[in-house]
């Protein structure tokens, strides 16, 4: 495989099948605004043709990076705290050596000044009103204008024309490690250029900031006179949740999602999904659909719906905002980890697919799998959300996986390396018989409705309407 760093994009370029190569760019590889999180991300796939080199971009994603969830709200990824203040007050008179001042609305309530945005607006957020330092609360909105209390340059008060509330706290993230790496002869090289390689790595580690201590930093360690640029939050407060991601690009096209987050102290974690899909795009003149194994057929407000099948993602009802619950779960001993989008063709045909999920290790085996309350949000964007742990936890760690692929006419199957194993999916929406190759040792791990036979070094399963998950070691 080729990859290639440049300007804070990786470039991974594998082989998806004989005719095509596929190319996956990551983003934010050298951070970018001290306003943003940064996270390292999917960024644009595309195909492109082995023989005449031509390239056709097939997603483009903009938030593909997980957040957790604590205290109800989302943080990490690219959520910051969405209790911020953005506060519209016009030539407000106030700058970088005001950040870290107090003030108080006409409720008592301290609010303290974390960014100056322009000459007009700026960035507040309140004083910690939680149980604790790791039970935290904000008072989401200012009552009347703002008195100055204490630790700014410019002592006025406030005029406050307009307020915008949940308004993001970031950077939420402090960056510990963030490169990508090749792998020759199993030796690692990191790369700043380019390199052709065996297989490569993306590694990325840092720390989410708990958004209770961002504020008493900022006034505790302001310098006399003030602060003289614009600052980044995450280099303020301590860590509450560790978060660690090694994306493994295979030379067959797979891309592994090695993962572990850790809460700190007594902070409590209560979802956590590692990977997310914006979707993408249909190249074959049809309308993508989305096949969800497992999960029973459902009734919402906006019509009853089964993704046993593939259904359409376009042209059709969609749920506006679904939970699925235990009770929606067709296996209750290991409910849907996977979910597959194919692209089809103006005639119906199956064409090119992408599958993401997690696989059956670490905390994804079924016995931990079985915990889970929601092993799936479906959402009218279309975007996919699986849950890897919900509930209350304090740990996670599991291995996910995305892949693009190329379906058979009505039915489908796929393959996931991992160590020293490979994972097989049969996927059948018509009576139909698929063959893979294999080579290892094959054990059946889950098979509805389906029939297999290994002979000749192949695994052939037939099914109508079914599926089979097979390792092979």
């Amino acid at each position: 495989m080729f990859i290639r760093k440049f300007i804070g994009i990786a470039t991974i370029i594998t082989s998806l099948n004989e005719e095509y190569d596929i190319v996956h760019q990551f983003r934010h590889m050298d951070g970018g605004a001290v306003t943003a999180n940064n996270p390292v991300e999917f960024h644009t796939v595309s195909i492109k043709n082995k023989v005449t080199g031509q390239g056709t971009y097939i997603a483009q994603a903009s938030d593909e990076a997980s957040p957790c969830q604590v205290n109800s709200d989302f943080i990490g990824g690219n959520h910051g705290q969405a209790d911020a203040i953005l506060v519209y007050s016009p030539a407000h008179g106030k700058t970088v050596s005001d950040v870290g001042a107090i003030y108080k609305d006409q409720n008592g309530v301290k609010f303290t000044l974390v960014r100056v945005q322009n000459e007009d607006y700026l960035l507040f957020i309140s004083e910690n009103v939680g149980e604790s330092v790791t039970k935290y609360k904000f008072v989401r909105t200012i009552t009347g204008n703002l008195d100055y209390i204490a630790n700014g340059a410019d002592t006025n008060g406030i005029k406050i024309v307009e307020q915008t509330e949940r308004t993001y706290l970031s950077s939420a993230i402090r960056h510990k490690q963030r490169k990508l790496v090749g792998y020759i002869d199993g030796k690692p090289r990191t790369v700043e250029s380019t390199l052709e390689c065996d297989y490569a790595e993306i590694i990325e580690e840092y720390d989410i900031i708990n958004p209770a201590t961002v504020a008493p930093a900022l006034t505790n360690e302001r310098p006399n006179g003030g602060y003289t640029k614009t600052i980044n939050l995450s280099d303020f407060g301590e860590p509450m949740v560790n978060h660690k991601m090694t994306y493994r690009f295979t030379p067959d096209g797979a891309v592994l999602c090695d993962f572990e987050v850790t809460a700190l102290g007594d902070t409590v974690l209560e979802r956590f999904f590692a990977v997310m899909h914006q979707g993408f795009h249909n190249l074959y003149g049809g309308v993508n659909h989305r096949y969800i194994p497992k999960l029973k057929t459902f009734t919402t407000d906006e019509g009853t719906f089964d993704f046993s099948v593939p259904y359409p993602l376009s042209g059709a009802p969609f749920p506006n905002c679904f939970y699925p619950s235990k009770e929606h779960n067709e296996n209750p001993d290991y409910p849907t980890e996977r979910f597959v989008d194919y692209s089809k063709d103006a005639d119906g045909n199956l064409k090119l697919a992408f599958a993401m999920g997690y696989l059956p290790v670490f905390d994804g085996v079924p016995e931990v799998r079985k915990k889970v309350n929601c092993p799936i949000f479906i959402i009218r964007t279309r975007k996919g959300y699986p849950h890897f742990m919900d509930g209350e936890f304090a740990h996670a760690r599991g291995v996910a996986y995305k892949r693009y692929f190329f379906a058979d006419k009505d039915s489908s199957v796929y393959a996931i390396p991992y160590g020293e194993k490979k994972y097989i999916y049969f996927d059948f929406f018509e009576s139909n018989t698929l063959s893979y190759p294999v080579s290892g040792k094959v054990t059946p791990f889950e098979i509805k409705d389906a029939e297999y036979k290994i002979e000749n070094g192949n695994l052939t399963v037939s099914s109508n309407k079914g599926f089979a998950v097979f390792i092979e070691e």
